[in-house]
Protein backbone atom coordinates (compact mmCIF):
# COMPACT_ATOMS: atom_id res chain seq x y z
CA UNK A 1 0.00 0.00 0.00
CA UNK A 2 2.81 2.41 0.87
CA UNK A 3 4.54 1.79 -2.47
CA UNK A 4 1.27 2.14 -4.42
CA UNK A 5 0.37 5.45 -2.77
CA UNK A 6 3.81 6.87 -3.49
CA UNK A 7 3.78 5.75 -7.11
CA UNK A 8 0.28 7.16 -7.65
CA UNK A 9 1.22 10.62 -6.44
CA UNK A 10 4.58 10.48 -8.25
CA UNK A 11 2.98 9.78 -11.63
CA UNK A 12 0.18 12.27 -10.91
CA UNK A 13 3.10 14.60 -11.61
CA UNK A 14 1.84 17.88 -10.24
CA UNK A 15 3.62 21.11 -11.11
CA UNK A 16 6.55 22.21 -9.00
CA UNK A 17 5.52 24.61 -6.25
CA UNK A 18 7.41 27.80 -5.43
CA UNK A 19 9.96 26.31 -3.02
CA UNK A 20 10.65 23.41 -5.37
CA UNK A 21 11.20 25.88 -8.22
CA UNK A 22 13.64 27.91 -6.16
CA UNK A 23 15.77 24.85 -5.41
CA UNK A 24 15.34 23.07 -8.75
CA UNK A 25 16.50 26.09 -10.76
CA UNK A 26 20.07 25.40 -9.68
CA UNK A 27 19.77 21.63 -9.86
CA UNK A 28 18.78 21.68 -13.54
CA UNK A 29 20.97 24.55 -14.76
CA UNK A 30 24.24 23.93 -12.87
CA UNK A 31 26.69 21.15 -13.68
CA UNK A 32 28.31 18.96 -11.03
CA UNK A 33 31.28 21.30 -10.59
CA UNK A 34 29.07 24.36 -10.23
CA UNK A 35 26.91 22.64 -7.63
CA UNK A 36 30.02 22.14 -5.51
CA UNK A 37 31.55 25.56 -6.08
CA UNK A 38 28.78 28.13 -6.63
CA UNK A 39 25.89 29.30 -4.43
CA UNK A 40 22.51 28.15 -5.69
CA UNK A 41 20.07 30.69 -7.17
CA UNK A 42 17.38 32.21 -4.96
CA UNK A 43 19.58 31.83 -1.83
CA UNK A 44 18.86 28.10 -1.68
CA UNK A 45 20.77 25.42 0.22
CA UNK A 46 20.58 21.63 0.24
CA UNK A 47 22.84 18.78 1.36
CA UNK A 48 25.64 18.11 -1.10
CA UNK A 49 24.64 14.49 -1.58
CA UNK A 50 21.04 15.42 -2.32
CA UNK A 51 22.11 17.94 -4.96
CA UNK A 52 24.52 15.61 -6.73
CA UNK A 53 22.15 12.63 -6.80
CA UNK A 54 19.22 14.75 -8.01
CA UNK A 55 21.35 16.37 -10.71
CA UNK A 56 22.48 12.92 -11.84
CA UNK A 57 18.86 11.92 -12.40
CA UNK A 58 18.28 15.17 -14.31
CA UNK A 59 21.25 14.36 -16.54
CA UNK A 60 19.94 10.82 -17.11
CA UNK A 61 16.22 11.53 -17.53
CA UNK A 62 15.95 15.19 -18.52
CA UNK A 63 14.83 18.47 -17.01
CA UNK A 64 11.41 17.51 -15.69
CA UNK A 65 9.49 17.02 -12.47
CA UNK A 66 9.73 13.23 -12.51
CA UNK A 67 13.54 13.34 -12.68
CA UNK A 68 13.72 15.92 -9.88
CA UNK A 69 11.47 13.80 -7.65
CA UNK A 70 12.99 10.41 -8.43
CA UNK A 71 15.52 10.44 -5.56
CA UNK A 72 12.86 11.31 -2.92
CA UNK A 73 10.60 8.62 -4.42
CA UNK A 74 13.29 5.94 -4.24
CA UNK A 75 14.20 6.88 -0.67
CA UNK A 76 10.49 6.97 0.26
CA UNK A 77 10.05 3.40 -0.96
CA UNK A 78 13.36 2.18 0.49
CA UNK A 79 12.38 3.67 3.87
CA UNK A 80 9.55 1.13 4.13
CA UNK A 81 11.93 -1.80 3.71
CA UNK A 82 14.54 -0.47 6.13
CA UNK A 83 11.90 0.40 8.71
CA UNK A 84 10.47 -3.12 8.81
CA UNK A 85 13.47 -4.79 10.55
CA UNK A 86 13.79 -1.76 12.84
CA UNK A 87 10.14 -2.08 13.91
CA UNK A 88 10.46 -5.85 14.33
CA UNK A 89 13.46 -5.32 16.60
CA UNK A 90 11.70 -2.91 18.96
CA UNK A 91 8.09 -4.10 18.73
CA UNK A 92 5.90 -7.17 18.77
CA UNK A 93 4.10 -8.20 15.53
CA UNK A 94 1.01 -6.13 16.37
CA UNK A 95 3.03 -2.97 17.02
CA UNK A 96 5.13 -3.64 13.92
CA UNK A 97 1.99 -3.67 11.79
CA UNK A 98 0.81 -0.37 13.29
CA UNK A 99 4.24 1.26 12.84
CA UNK A 100 4.57 0.21 9.23
CA UNK A 101 0.98 1.29 8.49
CA UNK A 102 1.66 4.79 9.80
CA UNK A 103 4.89 5.14 7.81
CA UNK A 104 3.24 3.74 4.67
CA UNK A 105 0.04 5.79 4.75
CA UNK A 106 0.83 9.08 6.55
CA UNK A 107 -0.07 11.66 3.92
CA UNK A 108 2.61 14.26 4.81
CA UNK A 109 5.27 11.52 4.61
CA UNK A 110 3.87 10.39 1.26
CA UNK A 111 3.98 13.99 0.06
CA UNK A 112 7.64 14.41 1.00
CA UNK A 113 8.37 11.17 -0.86
CA UNK A 114 7.30 12.89 -4.08
CA UNK A 115 8.59 16.41 -3.42
CA UNK A 116 11.74 17.77 -5.07
CA UNK A 117 13.16 18.75 -1.68
CA UNK A 118 15.43 16.93 0.81
CA UNK A 119 12.90 16.37 3.62
CA UNK A 120 11.73 12.94 2.44
CA UNK A 121 15.35 11.74 2.09
CA UNK A 122 15.97 13.16 5.60
CA UNK A 123 13.41 10.71 6.96
CA UNK A 124 14.99 7.85 5.01
CA UNK A 125 18.43 8.67 6.42
CA UNK A 126 17.00 8.66 9.96
CA UNK A 127 15.56 5.19 9.37
CA UNK A 128 18.87 3.94 7.96
CA UNK A 129 20.65 5.33 11.03
CA UNK A 130 18.13 3.51 13.23
CA UNK A 131 18.81 0.33 11.26
CA UNK A 132 22.56 0.76 11.82
CA UNK A 133 21.95 1.51 15.50
CA UNK A 134 20.10 -1.80 15.87
CA UNK A 135 22.85 -3.60 13.99
CA UNK A 136 25.99 -2.08 15.51
CA UNK A 137 25.25 -0.66 18.96
CA UNK A 138 26.49 -3.80 20.76
CA UNK A 139 29.36 -4.49 18.36
CA UNK A 140 32.95 -4.24 19.58
CA UNK A 141 34.71 -5.65 16.54
CA UNK A 142 36.76 -3.07 14.67
CA UNK A 143 35.22 -3.98 11.31
CA UNK A 144 31.67 -3.37 12.57
CA UNK A 145 32.64 -0.12 14.26
CA UNK A 146 34.34 1.12 11.10
CA UNK A 147 31.27 0.27 9.02
CA UNK A 148 29.11 2.15 11.52
CA UNK A 149 31.50 5.08 11.34
CA UNK A 150 31.48 5.13 7.54
CA UNK A 151 27.69 4.83 7.33
CA UNK A 152 27.13 7.71 9.73
CA UNK A 153 29.77 9.83 7.99
CA UNK A 154 28.09 9.39 4.61
CA UNK A 155 24.67 10.19 6.10
CA UNK A 156 25.87 13.64 7.17
CA UNK A 157 26.52 14.58 3.53
CA UNK A 158 23.03 13.43 2.55
CA UNK A 159 20.95 14.99 5.33
CA UNK A 160 21.41 18.09 7.50
CA UNK A 161 19.52 16.82 10.61
CA UNK A 162 21.33 13.46 10.55
CA UNK A 163 23.93 14.97 12.89
CA UNK A 164 21.21 15.41 15.55
CA UNK A 165 20.27 11.74 15.26
CA UNK A 166 23.88 10.57 15.35
CA UNK A 167 24.70 12.80 18.32
CA UNK A 168 21.70 11.44 20.27
CA UNK A 169 22.63 7.85 19.51
CA UNK A 170 26.28 8.43 20.41
CA UNK A 171 25.36 10.03 23.73
CA UNK A 172 22.85 7.31 24.64
CA UNK A 173 25.28 4.49 23.83
CA UNK A 174 28.13 6.30 25.57
CA UNK A 175 26.12 7.04 28.73
CA UNK A 176 24.85 3.47 29.13
CA UNK A 177 28.35 2.04 28.72
CA UNK A 178 29.75 4.66 31.07
CA UNK A 179 27.20 3.73 33.75
CA UNK A 180 28.18 0.07 33.35
CA UNK A 181 31.87 0.94 33.47
CA UNK A 182 32.59 -0.65 30.05
CA UNK A 183 35.70 1.42 29.42
CA UNK A 184 37.18 -0.85 26.71
CA UNK A 185 33.93 -0.52 24.75
CA UNK A 186 33.88 3.26 25.26
CA UNK A 187 37.42 3.60 23.90
CA UNK A 188 36.46 1.60 20.81
CA UNK A 189 33.31 3.65 20.27
CA UNK A 190 35.49 6.75 20.03
CA UNK A 191 36.44 5.60 16.52
CA UNK A 192 33.01 5.74 14.81
CA UNK A 193 31.93 8.75 16.86
CA UNK A 194 35.08 10.65 15.87
CA UNK A 195 34.48 9.77 12.24
CA UNK A 196 30.99 11.29 12.47
CA UNK A 197 32.32 14.45 14.09
CA UNK A 198 35.07 14.88 11.50
CA UNK A 199 32.62 14.32 8.65
CA UNK A 200 30.23 16.91 10.11
CA UNK A 201 32.98 19.51 10.55
CA UNK A 202 34.18 19.04 6.97
CA UNK A 203 30.65 19.24 5.58
CA UNK A 204 29.75 22.25 7.72
CA UNK A 205 32.80 24.40 7.02
CA UNK A 206 33.08 23.48 3.34
CA UNK A 207 29.41 23.73 2.32
CA UNK A 208 26.79 24.21 5.03
CA UNK A 209 27.99 27.22 7.03
CA UNK A 210 27.73 29.82 4.27
CA UNK A 211 24.30 31.43 4.45
CA UNK A 212 22.96 29.11 7.15
CA UNK A 213 22.29 32.06 9.48
CA UNK A 214 20.57 34.26 6.90
CA UNK A 215 18.53 36.83 8.78
CA UNK A 216 15.48 36.66 6.48
CA UNK A 217 15.27 32.89 6.92
CA UNK A 218 15.55 33.11 10.71
CA UNK A 219 12.85 35.78 10.70
CA UNK A 220 10.61 33.61 8.50
CA UNK A 221 10.68 30.66 10.90
CA UNK A 222 10.35 33.03 13.85
CA UNK A 223 7.07 34.26 12.33
CA UNK A 224 5.94 30.64 12.01
CA UNK A 225 6.81 29.87 15.64
CA UNK A 226 9.67 27.56 14.70
CA UNK A 227 11.96 28.51 17.58
CA UNK A 228 11.67 27.41 21.19
CA UNK A 229 11.02 30.47 23.41
CA UNK A 230 13.27 30.85 26.42
CA UNK A 231 10.57 32.40 28.63
CA UNK A 232 9.30 29.78 31.17
CA UNK A 233 5.57 30.28 30.61
CA UNK A 234 5.79 30.57 26.83
CA UNK A 235 8.09 27.57 26.58
CA UNK A 236 5.55 25.21 28.21
CA UNK A 237 2.80 26.32 25.86
CA UNK A 238 5.13 26.02 22.87
CA UNK A 239 6.09 22.44 23.79
CA UNK A 240 2.46 21.38 24.26
CA UNK A 241 1.42 22.97 20.98
CA UNK A 242 4.30 21.42 19.03
CA UNK A 243 3.62 18.00 20.56
CA UNK A 244 -0.03 18.15 19.49
CA UNK A 245 0.68 19.57 16.03
CA UNK A 246 3.34 16.92 15.38
CA UNK A 247 0.67 14.22 15.10
CA UNK A 248 -1.03 16.27 12.42
CA UNK A 249 2.17 17.09 10.55
CA UNK A 250 4.22 15.09 9.71
CA UNK A 251 2.33 11.99 10.96
CA UNK A 252 -1.04 12.70 9.31
CA UNK A 253 -3.00 11.02 12.12
CA UNK A 254 -5.58 13.70 12.83
CA UNK A 255 -9.13 13.39 11.54
CA UNK A 256 -9.78 17.01 10.57
CA UNK A 257 -7.30 19.04 8.53
CA UNK A 258 -8.20 22.72 8.66
CA UNK A 259 -9.36 24.11 11.99
CA UNK A 260 -7.75 27.51 11.66
CA UNK A 261 -10.68 29.32 13.30
CA UNK A 262 -10.69 27.09 16.38
CA UNK A 263 -8.69 27.35 19.60
CA UNK A 264 -5.79 24.96 20.19
CA UNK A 265 -7.92 23.02 22.70
CA UNK A 266 -10.72 22.62 20.15
CA UNK A 267 -8.23 21.50 17.52
CA UNK A 268 -6.76 19.02 19.97
CA UNK A 269 -10.17 17.44 20.64
CA UNK A 270 -11.75 17.61 17.19
CA UNK A 271 -8.69 16.33 15.38
CA UNK A 272 -8.68 13.28 17.69
CA UNK A 273 -5.10 14.15 18.63
CA UNK A 274 -5.81 12.60 22.03
CA UNK A 275 -5.50 9.09 20.54
CA UNK A 276 -1.88 9.27 19.27
CA UNK A 277 -0.87 11.38 22.28
CA UNK A 278 -2.19 8.73 24.69
CA UNK A 279 -0.62 5.86 22.74
CA UNK A 280 2.74 7.65 22.61
CA UNK A 281 2.65 8.24 26.37
CA UNK A 282 1.99 4.53 26.87
CA UNK A 283 4.79 3.84 24.42
CA UNK A 284 7.16 5.67 26.75
CA UNK A 285 6.13 3.23 29.52
CA UNK A 286 6.57 0.32 27.12
CA UNK A 287 10.14 1.26 26.21
CA UNK A 288 10.97 2.20 29.78
CA UNK A 289 10.32 -1.43 30.66
CA UNK A 290 11.99 -3.16 27.71
CA UNK A 291 14.58 -0.78 26.23
CA UNK A 292 15.68 2.16 28.36
CA UNK A 293 18.68 2.88 26.14
CA UNK A 294 16.51 3.46 23.08
CA UNK A 295 14.18 5.67 25.12
CA UNK A 296 17.22 7.62 26.30
CA UNK A 297 18.38 8.04 22.69
CA UNK A 298 14.95 9.33 21.61
CA UNK A 299 14.87 11.75 24.53
CA UNK A 300 18.33 13.11 23.75
CA UNK A 301 17.55 13.50 20.03
CA UNK A 302 14.37 15.44 20.83
CA UNK A 303 16.27 17.55 23.36
CA UNK A 304 18.96 18.35 20.78
CA UNK A 305 16.25 19.36 18.27
CA UNK A 306 14.64 21.70 20.83
CA UNK A 307 18.00 23.19 21.88
CA UNK A 308 18.97 23.79 18.24
CA UNK A 309 15.60 25.49 17.83
CA UNK A 310 16.11 27.69 20.90
CA UNK A 311 19.50 28.78 19.51
CA UNK A 312 17.85 29.45 16.12
CA UNK A 313 20.19 27.03 14.40
CA UNK A 314 17.50 24.70 13.06
CA UNK A 315 13.75 25.41 13.23
CA UNK A 316 11.29 23.01 14.83
CA UNK A 317 8.59 23.41 12.21
CA UNK A 318 6.56 21.26 9.83
CA UNK A 319 8.78 19.94 7.01
CA UNK A 320 11.98 20.59 8.94
CA UNK A 321 11.08 17.92 11.53
CA UNK A 322 9.92 15.13 9.21
CA UNK A 323 13.15 13.32 10.16
CA UNK A 324 11.80 12.86 13.72
CA UNK A 325 8.73 10.92 12.56
CA UNK A 326 10.20 7.38 12.90
CA UNK A 327 10.87 7.86 16.61
CA UNK A 328 7.31 8.97 17.37
CA UNK A 329 5.91 6.17 15.21
CA UNK A 330 7.83 3.61 17.26
CA UNK A 331 6.59 5.20 20.49
CA UNK A 332 2.90 5.14 19.57
CA UNK A 333 3.21 1.60 18.15
CA UNK A 334 4.86 0.64 21.43
CA UNK A 335 1.77 2.02 23.18
CA UNK A 336 -0.38 -0.31 21.07
CA UNK A 337 1.78 -3.27 22.13
CA UNK A 338 1.65 -2.11 25.76
CA UNK A 339 -2.16 -2.27 25.85
CA UNK A 340 -2.39 -5.44 23.81
CA UNK A 341 -0.35 -7.29 26.43
CA UNK A 342 -2.69 -6.22 29.23
CA UNK A 343 -5.66 -8.19 30.47
CA UNK A 344 -9.29 -7.44 29.65
CA UNK A 345 -10.65 -4.72 29.53
CA UNK A 346 -7.39 -2.79 28.81
CA UNK A 347 -6.66 -5.12 25.92
CA UNK A 348 -9.93 -4.17 24.25
CA UNK A 349 -9.30 -0.50 25.00
CA UNK A 350 -6.03 -0.91 23.10
CA UNK A 351 -7.88 -2.43 20.14
CA UNK A 352 -10.35 0.47 20.07
CA UNK A 353 -7.58 3.10 20.26
CA UNK A 354 -5.64 1.35 17.50
CA UNK A 355 -8.71 1.30 15.26
CA UNK A 356 -9.32 4.99 15.93
CA UNK A 357 -5.67 5.71 15.09
CA UNK A 358 -5.77 3.76 11.83
CA UNK A 359 -9.17 5.17 10.84
CA UNK A 360 -7.83 8.73 10.68
CA UNK A 361 -4.71 7.55 8.90
CA UNK A 362 -6.54 5.57 6.21
CA UNK A 363 -9.30 8.17 5.82
CA UNK A 364 -6.69 10.79 5.00
CA UNK A 365 -4.83 8.47 2.62
CA UNK A 366 -8.02 7.67 0.69
CA UNK A 367 -9.15 11.32 0.59
CA UNK A 368 -5.75 12.46 -0.68
CA UNK A 369 -5.82 9.81 -3.41
CA UNK A 370 -9.34 10.64 -4.59
CA UNK A 371 -8.56 14.36 -4.42
CA UNK A 372 -4.79 14.61 -4.99
CA UNK A 373 -4.52 18.35 -4.36
CA UNK A 374 -5.31 17.67 -0.69
CA UNK A 375 -1.99 15.84 -0.33
CA UNK A 376 -0.02 19.02 -0.95
CA UNK A 377 -2.31 21.47 0.81
CA UNK A 378 -1.02 25.01 0.31
CA UNK A 379 1.96 23.56 -1.58
CA UNK A 380 -0.22 22.39 -4.46
CA UNK A 381 0.88 24.48 -7.42
CA UNK A 382 -0.21 25.10 -11.01
CA UNK A 383 2.74 26.98 -12.49
CA UNK A 384 3.23 24.46 -15.28
CA UNK A 385 -0.46 24.48 -16.25
CA UNK A 386 -0.59 28.29 -16.27
CA UNK A 387 2.52 28.67 -18.42
CA UNK A 388 1.39 25.99 -20.87
CA UNK A 389 -2.08 27.52 -21.09
CA UNK A 390 -0.63 30.85 -22.19
CA UNK A 391 1.82 29.12 -24.52
CA UNK A 392 -1.04 27.24 -26.19
CA UNK A 393 -3.61 30.06 -26.40
CA UNK A 394 -1.48 33.10 -27.13
CA UNK A 395 -2.15 34.71 -30.52
CA UNK A 396 0.20 36.61 -32.83
CA UNK A 397 0.60 40.15 -31.53
CA UNK A 398 -0.33 39.31 -27.93
CA UNK A 399 2.01 40.44 -25.19
CA UNK A 400 2.81 38.72 -21.87
CA UNK A 401 3.56 40.41 -18.55
CA UNK A 402 4.77 38.39 -15.55
CA UNK A 403 4.38 39.97 -12.11
CA UNK A 404 7.32 39.66 -9.72
CA UNK A 405 5.75 36.93 -7.58
CA UNK A 406 5.42 34.57 -10.59
CA UNK A 407 8.80 35.39 -12.14
CA UNK A 408 10.62 32.32 -10.76
CA UNK A 409 7.94 29.99 -12.16
CA UNK A 410 8.07 31.61 -15.59
CA UNK A 411 11.87 31.55 -15.78
CA UNK A 412 12.04 27.93 -14.66
CA UNK A 413 9.46 26.57 -17.12
CA UNK A 414 10.82 28.79 -19.88
CA UNK A 415 14.16 27.02 -19.35
CA UNK A 416 12.90 23.46 -18.96
CA UNK A 417 9.79 23.31 -21.16
CA UNK A 418 10.87 25.60 -23.98
CA UNK A 419 7.94 28.02 -23.77
CA UNK A 420 7.57 29.86 -27.08
CA UNK A 421 6.31 33.17 -25.73
CA UNK A 422 8.61 35.91 -24.44
CA UNK A 423 7.42 37.92 -21.45
CA UNK A 424 8.24 41.22 -19.84
CA UNK A 425 9.10 40.36 -16.22
CA UNK A 426 8.40 42.76 -13.36
CA UNK A 427 11.72 43.28 -11.50
CA UNK A 428 9.90 43.88 -8.14
CA UNK A 429 9.89 47.59 -7.30
CA UNK A 430 8.66 47.22 -3.71
CA UNK A 431 11.98 48.28 -2.22
CA UNK A 432 12.61 51.23 -4.54
CA UNK A 433 9.47 53.22 -3.65
CA UNK A 434 7.52 54.06 -0.51
CA UNK A 435 3.87 54.11 -1.53
CA UNK A 436 1.38 52.45 -3.87
CA UNK A 437 1.03 55.35 -6.39
CA UNK A 438 4.78 55.40 -7.08
CA UNK A 439 4.86 51.61 -7.12
CA UNK A 440 2.10 51.25 -9.69
CA UNK A 441 3.61 54.02 -11.81
CA UNK A 442 6.69 51.83 -12.29
CA UNK A 443 4.71 48.60 -12.69
CA UNK A 444 2.36 50.16 -15.26
CA UNK A 445 5.25 51.60 -17.23
CA UNK A 446 6.67 48.09 -17.60
CA UNK A 447 3.28 46.65 -18.53
CA UNK A 448 2.78 49.29 -21.24
CA UNK A 449 6.25 48.47 -22.56
CA UNK A 450 4.94 45.07 -23.63
CA UNK A 451 5.26 45.01 -27.46
CA UNK A 452 1.47 44.91 -27.99
CA UNK A 453 -0.79 46.50 -25.39
CA UNK A 454 -4.02 45.68 -27.19
CA UNK A 455 -4.09 42.21 -25.62
CA UNK A 456 -1.76 41.42 -22.73
CA UNK A 457 -1.61 38.18 -20.77
CA UNK A 458 -0.87 38.93 -17.11
CA UNK A 459 0.51 36.07 -15.01
CA UNK A 460 0.77 36.46 -11.26
CA UNK A 461 0.66 34.42 -8.08
CA UNK A 462 -1.24 34.53 -4.83
CA UNK A 463 2.04 34.34 -2.90
CA UNK A 464 2.74 37.70 -1.28
CA UNK A 465 6.46 37.50 -0.58
CA UNK A 466 9.66 36.71 -2.41
CA UNK A 467 12.67 34.62 -1.48
CA UNK A 468 14.88 36.71 0.78
CA UNK A 469 12.05 38.93 2.02
CA UNK A 470 11.55 39.72 5.67
CA UNK A 471 7.86 38.82 6.07
CA UNK A 472 5.76 41.98 6.29
CA UNK A 473 8.43 44.23 4.77
CA UNK A 474 8.36 46.78 3.24
CA UNK A 475 5.69 48.00 5.63
CA UNK A 476 3.99 50.35 3.14
CA UNK A 477 3.21 47.42 0.84
CA UNK A 478 1.48 45.32 3.51
CA UNK A 479 -0.28 48.24 5.26
CA UNK A 480 -0.20 46.50 8.64
CA UNK A 481 -1.39 43.16 7.27
CA UNK A 482 0.43 39.88 7.76
CA UNK A 483 2.29 38.76 4.65
CA UNK A 484 0.26 35.54 4.68
CA UNK A 485 -3.01 37.43 4.18
CA UNK A 486 -2.32 38.27 0.53
CA UNK A 487 -3.03 41.99 0.96
CA UNK A 488 -0.58 43.09 -1.75
CA UNK A 489 -1.92 40.58 -4.27
CA UNK A 490 -5.47 41.69 -3.53
CA UNK A 491 -4.49 45.32 -4.21
CA UNK A 492 -2.78 44.31 -7.46
CA UNK A 493 -5.91 42.48 -8.64
CA UNK A 494 -7.99 45.61 -8.00
CA UNK A 495 -5.41 47.75 -9.79
CA UNK A 496 -5.52 45.55 -12.90
CA UNK A 497 -9.28 46.04 -13.08
CA UNK A 498 -8.73 49.81 -13.01
CA UNK A 499 -6.16 50.03 -15.79
CA UNK A 500 -7.73 47.64 -18.27
CA UNK A 501 -10.60 45.44 -19.32
CA UNK A 502 -10.44 41.76 -18.43
CA UNK A 503 -11.11 39.79 -21.61
CA UNK A 504 -10.58 36.39 -20.06
CA UNK A 505 -9.47 34.71 -16.88
CA UNK A 506 -7.78 31.36 -16.36
CA UNK A 507 -7.28 29.87 -12.91
CA UNK A 508 -5.75 26.41 -13.36
CA UNK A 509 -7.27 23.98 -10.88
CA UNK A 510 -8.34 20.38 -10.34
CA UNK A 511 -10.95 21.31 -7.79
CA UNK A 512 -8.54 23.11 -5.48
CA UNK A 513 -10.35 26.16 -4.02
CA UNK A 514 -7.03 27.97 -3.48
CA UNK A 515 -4.95 27.79 -6.67
CA UNK A 516 -1.68 29.71 -6.50
CA UNK A 517 -1.38 31.07 -10.06
CA UNK A 518 -3.74 33.34 -11.97
CA UNK A 519 -3.77 34.31 -15.64
CA UNK A 520 -5.69 37.33 -16.94
CA UNK A 521 -6.11 38.35 -20.57
CA UNK A 522 -6.25 42.15 -20.48
CA UNK A 523 -7.01 44.99 -22.84
CA UNK A 524 -5.20 47.98 -21.38
CA UNK A 525 -6.79 51.44 -21.39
Amino acid sequence: MGISLRLFHYFYNRSLWTDEIYLSAGLVDFNFKELLSKPLPYMQKAPVGFMLITHLFVVLFGKNELALRLYPLLTGIAALFFFLPVARHFLKPFGTLVALAVLACATPIIYHSVEAKPYGPDLFITIVLLWMYVRYRHQTRWRSLLLWGIGGSVAIWLSYPSIFVLAGMAMAVGITNLVKGNWPVIFRLVVPFSMWLLSFLLSYFLFTKEGSDAGWLVFFFYKFDGYFPLQPVSSVGWLLKKAAVFFHYPLGLTWIDDLSEHTYLERFIQRMTIVPVLLSALGVLYFFKINKRFLLAVGIILLIAVVASSLRLYPFHERMIVYLAPFTILLLAGGCDYLRNKTVPLKYVGHVLTLLLLFGLLKNAVANTLTPYLLSGYKMSYYRQAMHYVDTNIKPGDGVYVYWNAAAGYKYYKSTDGLKFEAVVDPDYRYTVRNYPDYYAKVDADMYSVPNTKRVWVIYSGVDMNQGDYGGQPAWYYQGHDFREGYGVEQYTKHLQQIGKVLGKYVPTDGNPNPDVRVLLMELK
